[in-house]
């Protein structure tokens, strides 16, 4: 999966931090980047030359719904370099964006999620972490007292479970078109799976069925 997948995951956050301080020229930058890596990644994925054919593709492909596609293409190909969107233009487009991003990321359409400010907290002390940033949201498995716990943008998701300290070695994601997402700590024999809304986590021992620890 290309470079550009995270890229714009990490501008859509950053809209959503500078939404949160109100920094209206910061938050305009960042959408506007966010839209480029847009068009970038419609045009990596289609056999298009223009975006318009890229969406009307995807359509087909049954990754987008018409109605999402035909709001984006208005937005992608307009020339709108000098205008400065207000804080309802940003959520609007942000929420097309990112839902953009998880459907092509998974291959199905994925359901439209809330896309609000983000005000960034701290994680409570950990005596081991592992972080990852999936679909603009930042992931934490964090361990203390041989338990772990699962953070999504620093908000615990879940309840505790066993694990002897957090994973250290290289992350496995796999995405499913369910919309649900699996992170996987081969070595360590660790799985963690997030809803489509992320707002629920299951931990799994491969290869053994997931159990809940969350929702």
């Amino acid at each position: 999966m290309s470079g550009r997948y995270e890229q714009l995951g990490r501008q859509l956050r950053k809209v959503r931090i500078s939404l949160a301080k109100h920094d209206s020229r910061a938050t305009s930058v960042a959408l506007r980047r966010a839209t480029h890596l847009a068009i970038d990644l419609v045009l990596e994925e289609v056999d298009a030359d223009d975006v318009a054919a890229g969406l009307a593709e995807l359509v087909t492909r049954h990754i987008l719904d018409a109605a999402l596609a035909e709001r984006l293409g208005n937005k992608l190909t307009a020339d709108d370099r000098e205008h400065e969107p207000d804080a309802t233009e940003v959520t609007e487009l942000g929420r097309d964006l990112d839902r953009l991003l998880r459907s092509l990321e998974h291959e199905a359409m994925m359901p439209e999620l809330p896309f609000v400010a983000l005000v960034a907290t701290e994680v409570p002390a950990a005596e081991s972490r592992a972080a990852l940033t999936i679909s603009g949201r930042h992931i934490v498995i964090a361990g203390r007292g041989r338990e772990g716990l699962v953070f999504v943008d620093d908000r615990p998701v879940g309840r505790p479970f066993a694990m002897h300290s957090a994973p250290t070695s290289k992350a496995e994601v796999r995405r499913d078109p369910s919309g649900s997402t699996r992170i996987i700590w081969e070595a360590e024999g660790l799985a963690v799976e997030l809803g489509p809304d992320f707002a629920t986590a299951t931990r799994a021992v491969p290869p053994l069925d997931a159990t809940v620890i969350g929702g």
